[in-house]
């Protein structure tokens, strides 16, 4: 019988923790560029208004100008021509800056027009390649850790696999391993006649992400949740952690809430901090610990509406973020 010399599990893990990190630097990428796009929007906007403002300021100095040398023209009569010369070259160098003006003006509009719809075409791109990473990876760190479970459950079962090639690819075969490995625990059951228990999905030595080990944990919309009796009302009625901080922990929980829903695991946020060097309640860990743990916002369904028992504090700091949803555990 021939056996199969499963290797570089290992391997696969790191690669579905990399994809993981991946599509978060495409989405600090994409981040990054949207926010020198809008910058170059507002720098246009900006041109816009100082050139407005050019325009209007040269049409009155030039009313003014054309005002002062008309009235010198009329000063004199047949004998005694005035001497307006002066005027008359204030007036023509004025008229001179708002035609300029003018142009600027133009050209500001012209270019903040073309800006706007080359930024509008990229955002439709960007909408594409979001969508195509975060429900691509989504998915392919899915598989992953299913082919990561069952090389698991097969390298350290000792049980032996007819008739796959050995060296075959792991990643490749892990379904059909997996497959096989049902299969020979069936027949080995029905030999022994007994039916045993249901294996964990995860077998020993593989982690579990970390949506699994919260089953009671929702992601919940906020408009949904009644917050008409809470306390929290300014940054004055933050007193055990600060706004600043509160702040600060619901801006990384949209990152950890993006890993978690990618399939990271707990180790996999640990490493994240170490690699970032962030630790205490700087760090992703703690994050995910205060918003998945024991210290989640508790809320109950009373009515066709969420009752807050825990959390007003976090939940007022994300409604002011415009975050649309939280997680929290559920009550009755």
């Amino acid at each position: 019988m021939t056996t199969v010399n499963v290797r570089s599990i290992g391997a696969l893990e790191e690669l579905q923790t990399g994809l993981i990190r991946y599509a978060d630097q495409v989405e600090a990428t994409l981040t990054a560029v949207q926010r020198e796009v809008q910058r170059t929007l507002d720098w246009l906007d900006e041109r816009v208004r100082h050139w407005q403002n050019a325009v209007v300021r040269y049409q009155e100095e030039e009313r003014r100008t054309r005002a002062a040398y008309e009235r010198c023209m009329a000063s004199g009569d047949r004998d005694h021509l005035p001497n307006c010369g002066e005027l008359a070259q204030a007036m023509s160098e004025t008229r001179r800056r708002l035609a300029q003006a003018e142009v600027n003006l133009r050209m500001a509009v012209d270019a903040r027009k073309a800006v706007q719809a080359e930024a509008e075409s990229y955002q439709r791109e960007v909408s594409r390649l979001r969508a195509f990473v975060q429900n691509d990876t989504a998915k392919a760190v899915e598989i992953l850790r299913t082919k990561v479970t069952v090389l698991h459950s097969y390298a350290g079962s000792g049980i032996s696999a007819a008739g796959i090639t050995p060296g075959a690819p792991a990643f490749g075969a892990g379904l059909a391993i997996g497959a096989a490995i049902g299969v020979m625990s069936g027949q080995e059951d029905a030999k022994q006649g007994d039916t045993g228990t249901q294996q964990s999905t995860f077998a020993e030595g593989s982690e579990p992400p970390i949506q699994m080990l919260h089953p009671e944990i929702r992601v919940v919309r906020i408009d949904q949740i009644d917050l008409s009796d809470s306390p929290v009302h300014s940054s004055g009625d933050f007193s055990k952690v600060s706004h600043e901080e509160m702040v600060d922990g619901l801006t990384k929980l949209r990152q950890v809430k993006r890993w978690i829903e990618q399939g990271a695991t707990d180790q996999m946020l640990r490493e994240i901090d170490e690699e970032q060097g962030l630790s205490g309640a700087q760090g992703y860990h703690n994050i995910y610990r205060v918003f998945y743990g024991d210290s989640a916002i508790k809320l109950d369904w009373v009515d066709g509406r969420y009752q807050v028992t825990n959390g007003y504090h976090r939940l007022s700091v994300a409604r002011e973020l415009g975050m649309e949803t939280i997680p929290a555990r559920i009550g009755g």
